[in-house]
């Protein structure tokens, strides 16, 4: 099985040495979805789970609760 993988990694290091003609534009998507990517995966991967994006202030008025009492 470690043979296998080693010659096919072997091809794929031979197969780079050919010159590629890349767009701007096609290298800059594949930038930008590497990095999409690798958000995503640090997301997924990283050891806090419980991130909130916002603050929730009076979001779902909980805090206005007392206001309808003393009015």
């Amino acid at each position: 099985m470690l043979t296998v993988i080693k010659l096919k990694f072997q091809r794929f290091m031979k197969s780079l040495d050919v010159n590629v003609t890349v767009k701007k534009r096609e290298l800059l998507l594949a930038i930008a979805a590497c990095t999409l990517l690798g958000i995503v995966i640090g997301a997924l991967f990283s050891p806090r789970k419980n991130t909130v994006i916002g603050s929730y202030n009076s979001a779902d008025h909980y805090n206005n609760i007392d206001d309808d009492e003393e009015e």
